[in-house]
């Protein structure tokens, strides 16, 4: 894979490239071996408690997949992992809000809702960005994440009190890994590894943790993905 010179830059990254050795960035790199460890928690979690729920599955790859394209990108400064890693966790991120929001208010809701992520990603990020000057997107759309989560979570607390407790620990783990990744830059005089494998840490649980909210969560509709069964077994 040919080393990419662009992209964002970590306390870690040597800032000659021809130091540039896999791996790069050896904290950041390991630190995605949670990601990848609270994916496969999730398939476990899914088959065993959940395994008709099948779009849960989907969302279990989807984190896996964001460890492995993030572990590549930081052992080697790949571009195309790097590449692979953002859309993946983005797909992960409009696919929970999905998947969520079908639990809540069935189909047509769903749509909605993630009609209205998504209008709001593109604000939040043209707002943060270009108006107030704040670059990343993960940042900019943070306080989007907070409010639709909360949103969810208040609406979750009505029908599955556990699952409101996981979903909201899930929110807290999502702003501690932002946390940390904006503190990465400046302290790298006196911690030279950084932070911003924390925010692999945190950020994965928060997933994880997102995921265990939906099988504690009953479908309101069940059906395309959910499978006839899925809103008792959830309730079991």
């Amino acid at each position: 894979m040919a080393q990419f010179y662009g992209g964002p830059s970590y306390c870690e990254t040597p800032a000659d490239p021809a130091l540039w050795t896999f791996p790069v960035e050896p904290f950041n790199t390991a630190s995605n071996g949670v990601i990848v460890m609270f994916g496969l928690l999730g398939f476990y979690f899914v088959a065993k408690r959940a395994p008709r729920q099948y779009d849960l599955y989907l969302l279990c790859l989807l984190l896996t997949l964001t460890g492995i394209g993030s572990g590549i990108w930081h052992g080697l400064r790949d571009g195309q992992a790097l590449f692979w890693e953002v859309r993946s966790g983005l797909f992960f991120l409009f696919a929970i809000v999905f998947c969520w929001a079908r639990r809540l208010w069935s189909y047509p809701g769903a749509v909605i809702a993630l009609a209205a992520f998504y209008f709001g990603f593109d604000a939040s990020r043209e707002i943060a960005n270009n108006m107030l000057g704040i670059p990343g997107r993960w940042v900019a759309i943070t306080p989007l994440v907070l409010g639709f989560g909360g949103v969810m979570v208040a609406q979750t607390a009505f029908r599955a009190k556990d699952a409101a407790l996981t979903g909201g620990l899930a929110l807290a783990a999502a702003l501690t890994a932002v946390t940390f990744r904006t503190l990465d830059q400046t302290v790298c005089q006196s911690f030279p590894i950084g932070t911003h494998f924390l925010w692999h840490s945190f950020l994965s649980a928060g997933g994880f943790l997102g995921i265990i909210t939906l099988i504690r969560l009953p479908a309101w509709n069940p059906g395309w993905f959910g499978g006839k069964q899925a809103a008792q077994q959830a309730a079991e």
